[in-house]
């Protein structure tokens, strides 16, 4: 079936979406800020493990550009798996993964005008819609993932990109990461003196861009499936990807270093129509937020025991990973500096201090 027809197969299976309004200025509540309030609601046994009583049917669809070993993935299964159970079967997930729905920019589409009710996407790939999921592109702003976890459930935050998200007619369920993004090299690296004339792939984004150039090495893009060969026949030195990405894709093959420049959140991004949220009744929000809220904790708990085992794959290869010193990655980080002033110039002052305050 061609993408298009599966679409049109799909606009006729969506029960959830009879509702085509709702306010977009209203602050919208993600999964990490409502699931603590949910056993005050109606979806209290949602909550408790008890099945919610809910008076209609509602089939939902989720459209990824993704394969069903991603964590991506993995939380939309934990998400159906949950919601069916405790909706005592009134609530049906279909889950489209591997682009069976189209590509990135037009699944974003199909989640705006209700083709599709829920979808996920990384925060740079949200960015071209809605700019301000910019914000994660602040290079080394994060510590540690205890850190970069706290951001991601700040309410503030939230709210700001949630409202932003509104706009476009999209609710912010919630964010779960992958860990880092973390530079793969054919040369050790120790020092940010070490990255001078390093010619790196990375992906099609000012910011991503300027923050290499900012620390002596030469960016290139391309298409992610060239970059294997690329890095095999030695026509580029180095690229940047989270651990899941580099062991899905082998490029400890071809490069034997691995430096944990940790350099940005590789956010993931889960999300659903804001007219069929808004349209739900208290208890079947509720149960929403709560699953949601359940499958984030899932898929960073599946996150840390994944990047043990891919770090695991990387050594057992031969290739090494290599630790900079915090005085490198704090002088990464002061030499990203026109990174800062570029997203403060794009985004507005309110919310990059927002961010750099959940960050404290």
């Amino acid at each position: 079936m061609k993408k298009m027809s599966v679409l049109a197969v799909i606009a006729a299976m969506s029960m959830g979406l009879s509702a085509c309004g709702g306010s977009t200025g209203a602050t919208a509540t993600t999964a990490a800020a409502a699931a603590a309030a949910a056993a005050e609601t109606k979806g209290e046994a949602a909550a408790s493990g008890d099945t919610v009583t809910i008076d209609q049917d509602y089939t939902w669809n989720v459209a990824m550009n993704v394969s069903e070993s991603t964590l991506n993935y993995k939380f939309y299964d934990a998400f159906k798996k949950e919601i069916e159970e405790k909706s005592g079967g009134k609530i049906t997930m279909n889950l489209f993964p591997n682009g069976q729905l189209g590509g990135d920019a037009e699944q974003l589409q199909s989640l705006m005008d209700g083709t599709v009710q829920f979808s996920t996407t990384i925060t740079s790939g949200m960015t071209s819609t809605i700019p301000q999921y910019g914000v994660f592109d602040l290079p080394n702003a994060f510590k540690d993932l205890d850190q970069m976890r706290t951001v991601e459930d700040n309410t503030d935050l939230l709210n700001a990109l949630n409202e932003a998200s509104a706009v476009k007619g999209i609710h912010l369920m919630g964010m779960a990461d992958a860990g880092f993004r973390e530079l793969t090299s054919n040369k050790e690296i120790h020092a940010v003196s070490d990255l001078s004339g390093l010619k790196i792939r990375v992906i099609d984004n000012p910011y991503h861009q300027l923050y290499w150039t900012s620390l002596g090495a030469a960016t290139t893009t391309m298409d992610f499936n060239e970059v294997y060969s690329s890095l095999q026949q030695k026509v580029i030195d180095a690229e940047e990807n989270p651990y899941m990405n580099i062991c899905a894709n082998k490029f400890y093959e071809v490069q034997p270093y691995i430096v944990e420049t940790n350099h940005l959140a590789h956010m993931m991004v889960f999300t659903m129509n804001k007219a069929l949220y808004d349209s739900l009744p208290d208890n079947v929000k509720s149960l929403v937020d709560s699953c949601a809220a359940d499958a984030l904790q899932a898929t960073r708990d599946a996150a840390d025991d994944a990047i043990a085992e891919y770090k695991k794959t990387i050594t057992d290869a031969g290739s090494q990973i290599i630790t900079l010193d915090d005085a490198v990655l704090t002088e990464m980080q002061e030499k990203a500096q026109p990174v800062y002033d570029k997203v403060r110039a794009d985004l507005g002052d309110e919310l990059v201090d927002t961010f750099l305050a959940a960050t404290k």
